[in-house]
């Protein structure tokens, strides 16, 4: 009998088979065991080495980098690169929360667990460890407060953990988890961790231990018989052996209270080793756990080219969960290529890279077999020889309460890569404000309803069961994740470059997020939480990365740069002092549509207009108003490189993303109870770092942008971060705006006095709103939900049509629900035309012929570029609205179909 395939090709037991080959050493995370012993020893890379940063697939934690594999064993790492964040870390926070802002403070971390994914035990059962103490706490370093909790006797502790709910359960999210370990002050502590269960905590003395001890750990749980009126209760026997010595400690609690995922904890800068884990399950069964060595492999679409011999180039990054040498793609234009995958030549192939910002990433050049206007590809991921593409976590408990991974994958995860066919029309899904918050959102009694916020559910990769259930039903190409794509410091500031990674991973490499990205190309343009730190603009986010003693870890802001810059643009080598200028234009094959990716974050003025007020002149107190002329939004340099593309493209319609919030229509801080932005919203409080936010803020830069956006026909802008699905034109340039997301997140941004269909904005723009998907409103006139409807998380549903004899710009708002032939959110869509955007034209160029399929470009009698457009299959170029020209100027037109020149001359009317 013949191996079942699926549509795709791929074997569902060569799929395991190859997940388990990736797994650690030891018994198969797959395989049953009456009483199991988890390896601590792991092989991680292809050639065996046990030492590894990787703590091995047997384990899972929210926080990989307290962890690593030495000699074998389980051991705790002390230090990491950016390990010394705060929680605020600009000035702007204080302002706004009302507390004073201090530069010194402690760094000192919270407590971490790592668990045993196989296990989530009730009842009866006993787990048990063998640790060794390797090192005690080092003397504080130069610069090092010794007053820190870090320093002080009690705080470092290492020991077994019990009763979590959720394997992400550490550092501030140890909620259920019940901790028995031994600390620095000579001290066996029981240590419950959630507010119900205070009063249950207990400690006894013991004697020293010594570095080299060896300390065996071991906790009984047996449940006490209940009586018909009393709630099931277990008693927990905990004990410590220590040479010839043990100490025990007893509690009884609800049963319920003591089930859930066992494994290792630690507090403090305690080194230790875990030479050996045991779980003595008793009834309780192994949970089956699939895993994703390869946790996505991404293509980054604006990186596509054709270079000089003609073929198509894209890169690709190429996430990985454990060490490695190489990765590998494979590309075809068939799922289920003739001969197997294997026969098809490799693509493209790179280095797997860990350093002290890279955690087992990979970037791909990879070599096209075809133009991608004319078919759609498929690929395959390949790890040191072995195929890593589809995703075995999905359909096993790797995935489900608990697992942080909600596992939504529409047709499961045996699938391949996909790069589809780009052709117009163009739809592009633009997604923003990412979080893995609390709470999932399920369907209970027939409504939506969110569960689980404190214990299955403290951490989840999709907000909503069903996400992007119909997605594939869209037809998309291309995926923007716009904005706030993975929050990087919304749960903690991770304090590694491991544990950064583990947040992207949640939001962009969850099982529903990696069939996304593995099945579009994407374009990924970060905010300010990406960054890892929220209000990340202007100078202010250069001095803190080159100054110390600002507030804020320097290192952990020069990190985190070098992270995002690195996944969003495939650079290998990201220097962390200076500012990535990342602007950039993605134009199709074709050459009929262009995606502009602008950053209105990092070049803007400084968010600073009371210094003077700071140096202790009050009486002059903002003088510099947000409305002051010289401010500017996209800074100097960025603003005459946008400035030229739009002069200069010939793509019939332009989508521009990355500038936030050009018209100023949501209100500030919701903080306190005298907030000018939110009392008054007409007079934005002048250093409310939540409006600041909003590229609107920069006044007089978003005037001139809407001036330059308004200078052509056929340009949207759209944005995230607002927490808002919002679709709007300004009445004079006649620019197309749209908000979208959040996904995950709520807060939605309030609305000002006199929001409305017809509408100005706080700067006294004419507006029309054509949707508003809101936290609290259904339609832009501002009408609630209806009771039961699914929470707002919404993505945007953008398409540009140039197939048409006049282009079109349609737009909508959905939620991550809906299939796409349900009304759509907000109370309405907007379609429009060419004709219909930009600024009332001056002249016109009558239509005529030049060469065919060529990019045409307009320019002044001096040369001055004006605009530019395409030419159709037989030469014709349709009549040109020309803003800024008046009537009776000669222009040139210039075509080039990439061999043949031809210039005319002509004159507007």
């Amino acid at each position: 009998m013949q191996p079942e395939k699926n549509k795709t090709g791929v074997d569902r037991r060569e799929m395991m088979a190859a997940s388990v080959a990736m797994a650690a050493a030891g018994p198969s995370l797959l395989q049953g065991l009456a009483k199991a012993t988890l390896p601590v020893a792991t092989k991680l890379s292809a050639k065996g080495n046990p030492n590894s940063l990787y703590h091995g697939h047997a384990w899972q934690t929210l926080n990989p980098g307290f962890w690593k594999v030495e000699n074998g064993a389980l051991r705790r790492r002390i230090k990491n690169y950016g390990d010394r964040a705060r929680k605020t870390g600009f000035p702007f926070h204080a302002v706004t929360h009302g507390f004073k802002y201090e530069t010194e403070y402690d760094p000192s971390l919270p407590p971490c667990a790592i668990y045993a994914r196989q296990w989530k035990l009730k009842d009866k059962f006993s787990i048990s460890a063998t640790i060794t103490f390797q090192g005690d706490r080092p003397e504080p370093e130069e610069g090092d407060d010794p007053a820190w909790k870090m320093y002080t006797d009690g705080f470092g502790q290492f020991g077994l953990a019990l009763g979590a709910k959720s394997i992400y359960e550490s550092y501030t999210k140890l909620i259920n988890t019940i901790r028995f370990v031994w600390s620095d002050d000579r001290k066996l502590r029981l240590v419950f961790s959630g507010n119900k269960q205070k009063g249950l905590s207990k400690s006894i003395d013991t004697k020293d231990v010594a570095v080299g001890d060896t300390c065996e750990f071991k906790i009984d749980v047996e449940p006490v018989a209940a009586t018909e009126n009393t709630e099931s209760t277990s008693k927990i026997v905990a004990t410590m052996t220590v040479g010839s010595e043990a100490y025990t400690i007893e509690q009884t609690v609800p049963s319920k209270m003591a089930a859930g995922y066992v494994g290792v904890t630690s507090q403090g800068i305690l080194d230790f080793s875990v030479d050996e884990f045991n779980v003595d399950p008793l009834a309780n069964k192994p949970l089956e756990i699939g895993v994703a060595d390869c946790l996505s492999c991404y293509p980054l679409g604006d990186s596509l080219a054709q270079n000089e011999a003609g073929d198509w180039t894209v890169k690709f990054i190429g996430l990985f969960a454990s060490d490695g040498d190489t990765a590998e793609l494979r590309i075809a234009d068939s799922q289920d290529p003739e001969g197997g995958w294997q026969s098809v030549p490799v693509a493209g192939s790179a280095k797997i890279v860990t350093n002290k910002w890279r955690s087992n990433t990979s970037v791909i050049l990879a070599s096209l077999p075809a133009n991608p206007a004319e078919k759609t590809m498929y690929y395959t991921v390949w790890k040191d020889g072995v195929n890593v593409t589809a995703d075995s976590r999905v359909g096993t408990d790797a995935c489900g309460p608990g697992s942080g991974l909600v596992g939504d994958v529409p047709g499961g995860g045996n699938y391949v890569g996909r790069l589809p066919q780009l052709k117009a029309p163009y739809k592009m899904c633009g997604l923003s404000c990412h979080a893995i918050n609390e709470g999932l959102q399920q369907r209970v009694d027939g409504q939506w309803k969110m569960t689980g916020r404190r214990d299955d559910w403290i951490i989840r990769d999709q907000p909503t069961v069903e996400s992007y259930k119909h997605l594939d039903d869209y037809d998309f190409q291309v995926m923007l994740w716009e904005d706030d794509v993975w929050y990087m410091e919304l749960v903690m500031y991770p304090p590694s470059t491991d544990d950064a990674y583990n947040i992207v991973a949640h939001s962009i490499c969850g099982p529903t997020s990696r069939w996304q990205m593995m099945r579009h190309w994407n374009v990924i343009n970060p905010g300010d939480h990406d960054y890892g730190m929220d209000d990340v603009k202007g100078p202010e986010q250069i001095a803190i990365r080159n100054v110390e003693g600002l507030g804020q870890d320097r290192d952990y802001m020069r990190r985190n740069f070098q992270i995002v810059h690195h996944l969003t643009t495939g650079a290998e080598e990201v220097d962390p002092t200076i500012n990535p200028k990342k602007w950039r234009a993605w134009k199709m094959p074709d050459r009929d549509f262009t995606l502009i990716v602008c950053d209105s974050r990092l070049w803007r003025s400084s968010q600073d207009v009371d210094i003077w007020d700071d140096a202790g002149w009050g009486k002059f107190k903002s003088l510099y108003d947000r409305t002051d002329p010289t401010r500017s939004l996209l800074g100097e340099e960025q603003f005459a490189w946008l400035q030229e593309q739009l002069a200069t493209d010939s793509s019939p319609l332009i989508c521009l993303t990355g500038i936030s919030g050009l018209h100023t229509i949501w209100t500030g801080a919701k903080y306190g109870k005298t907030s000018p932005s939110m009392n008054h919203p007409m007079k934005f409080s002048q250093r409310d770092r939540v409006t600041a936010d909003y590229a609107g803020w920069v006044k007089a830069g978003a005037d001139r942008v809407l001036e330059l956006l308004g200078s052509r026909q056929g340009i949207a802008t759209v944005y995230g971060d607002v927490h808002n699905g919002c679709i709007m034109t300004n009445q004079e340039h006649r620019v197309v705006e749209c908000s979208f997301g959040p996904i995950g997140r709520s807060g939605g941004r309030g609305v000002i006095p006199g929001f409305g269909p017809k509408m100005k904005d706080v700067d006294d723009r004419d507006l029309e709103i054509h949707s508003l998907y809101h936290a609290k409103y259904s339609t832009p006139s501002l009408d609630p939900h209806e009771k039961g409807t699914p929470y707002y998380w919404n993505f945007l549903e953008a398409e540009f049509d140039t197939t048409k004899a006049e282009p079109t710009i349609g737009m909508r708002i959905r939620n991550l629900v809906d299939p796409p032939n349900q009304t759509p959110r907000g109370g309405g869509d907007l379609e429009v035309t060419v004709s219909q955007t930009g600024q009332s034209q001056l002249s016109t160029i009558a239509a005529f012929k030049t060469l065919p399929n060529a990019d045409v470009r307009f320019s002044d009698v001096s040369g001055k570029p004006i605009q530019g457009t395409r030419s159709s299959a037989d030469g014709s170029v349709r009549a040109q609205a020309m803003i800024d020209v008046p009537a009776g100027t000669t222009v040139i037109a210039t075509a080039f179909d990439g061999k043949k020149v031809s210039s005319q001359t002509k004159t507007t009317t």
